[in-house]
């Protein structure tokens, strides 16, 4: 129980929301620049260049993630080499000391 014997209560926040939800949709409604039919139109448009969109990002970045895993790939083939061979050098130097 909150101050003054009343319960607080998320119920009335509730419906409030749902109120001014109501209210919103039926102004936006009311007041629609343009018909249904043209809004769809707008959206499709709208979904069909956000498709391109994102498939030419998807395509770059497909692009510059193979790139960057070949030059990975090199730096570690050259690591393993330069590797490879300072082993084999101490091992043929310590072979060589017995």
């Amino acid at each position: 129980m909150a101050k003054n014997g009343k319960r607080k209560s998320g119920g009335g926040f509730f419906w409030g929301f749902v109120f001014g939800l109501a209210v919103g949709a039926a102004v936006a409604v009311l007041f629609a620049p343009q018909s249904g039919e043209e809004t769809r139109q707008q959206l499709s448009e709208q979904t069909t260049q956000a498709r391109k969109r994102g498939q030419f990002n998807y395509e770059q970045f497909s692009s510059q993630l193979r790139e960057r895993a070949s030059d990975a790939m090199a730096l570690g083939r050259d690591a393993y080499a330069r590797t490879k061979d300072e082993v084999l050098t101490y091992y043929n130097k310590a072979k060589n000391v017995e």
